[in-house]
């Protein structure tokens, strides 16, 4: 899922949720506490769409919370991928990918989370959905 693809979804279902229309969401913006993926679309930090952002809807939402001005990551050091990756092989062990040295830059805490998920359940990843969500049937093997 893509960071903008998240945050459309975690609105729609903050607002399926609390039964809220498009008029609510807006008249009630100062009051209600929306996810964080949308705070934090709001602060700047997966940039600033063309045209800018929704006023005054913007400001109700993030009242005194600090505002990103420009390229999110500008001010940020370059990032030190063989130091990462080496953090991550004594924490992990040897069996980390270029891919998982990726996902821990981007999404240090969803990584985490992974890692420890598949330390405890193993590598669910070969699983089918349907295995993985609902568990196998009575009887069912799989591989």
């Amino acid at each position: 899922v893509t960071p903008s693809s998240k945050i459309v979804g975690d609105l729609a279902q903050f607002m399926v949720q609390n039964n809220l229309t498009r008029a609510e969401v807006e008249e009630r913006a100062d009051e209600l506490s929306f996810p964080l993926s949308v705070v934090e679309f709001l602060q700047g930090y997966v940039g600033i769409p063309h045209g800018g952002f929704p006023e005054p809807f913007r400001s109700k939402v993030l009242k005194s919370l600090p505002r990103i001005d420009g390229r999110p990551g500008a001010s940020l050091p370059p990032m030190d991928f063989k130091s990462l990756e080496e953090g991550l092989r004594a924490t992990h062990g040897d069996d980390i990918t270029p891919e998982d040295v990726m996902s821990a830059a981007m999404y240090p805490k969803v990584f985490q989370e992974f890692k420890e998920f598949t330390a405890n359940f193993g590598p669910v990843d070969c699983l089918s959905t349907r295995l993985f969500l609902d568990g196998p049937k009575i009887a069912e093997e799989f591989e």
